[in-house]
């Protein structure tokens, strides 16, 4: 087997164990989180229906004390005229202060359900964005040290095939600069004589020029 093909299959094996090892924790956490949210979702269904109930209850002690209020009117309207009627008005206001009074403990009762329920849900919620915050927190950290742990275990088992690749790699790398400095070089020393040849027949063209100008004022004289 080549080193590349060593490597590409040591790397999916440790990833491949990598991503079961992460999936399985993050199933465990995801199907408790997601338990919790349908709990939490049931737990305000029935809060709805305890608030319900509860103003149910507040109506019924509101109707009582305005029933209460309606019979001691009602016996004063009749005392003078009629006092067995207005015993029997005082009779039913009684009865409805028995009423109320049950039914205002009733609602005392429904009231600390709904505010223990309601903290039950808060603390809940809140203890459920906890989790995944750490859910979170702990899938960034085990990919980290999983990653981690791969470099390593590559670095134990194909450390050494890696270290001569890349020193093999380094010599012809190198060799390829030495060449390409030597080709410089020549073509630098080429130029140089290149540059000898022309300066001198630059300055041979220049003499020429000088000496026809020397010739044609030697004429003149």
């Amino acid at each position: 087997m080549s080193l590349f093909k060593r490597f590409v299959t040591t790397v999916h094996t440790s990833v491949d164990r990598t991503l079961a090892s992460i999936e399985n924790h993050e199933a465990v956490v995801d199907a408790a989180l997601k338990e919790s949210r349908q709990a939490v979702v049931r737990a305000k269904v029935r809060l709805a229906r305890l608030e319900k109930d509860v103003n149910v209850q507040r109506n019924r002690v509101a109707e009582l004390a305005s029933e209460i209020d309606l019979w001691n009117e009602r016996a004063r309207s009749v005392a003078g005229d009629d006092r067995a009627k207005a015993l029997s008005c005082i009779q039913r206001r009684k009865q409805r202060e028995s009423e109320i009074a049950l039914a205002r403990t009733q609602l005392a009762e429904q009231e600390s359900v709904v505010a223990r329920v309601r903290n039950s849900i808060d603390e809940s919620a809140n203890r459920m964005q906890a989790l995944q915050n750490q859910r979170n927190q702990m899938r960034s950290r085990e990919a980290a040290s999983q990653a981690g742990r791969i470099v390593h275990t590559l670095d134990g088992r194909v450390g050494g095939d890696v270290e001569a690749a890349i020193e093999r790699w380094e010599v012809t790398v190198g060799e390829a600069e030495i060449l390409t400095d030597t080709v410089l070089l020549a073509d630098a020393d080429t130029d140089e004589l290149a540059r000898e040849f022309i300066s001198t027949e630059e300055n041979q063209c220049l003499e020429a020029e000088l000496e026809e100008l020397l010739k044609q004022g030697g004429n003149h004289e």
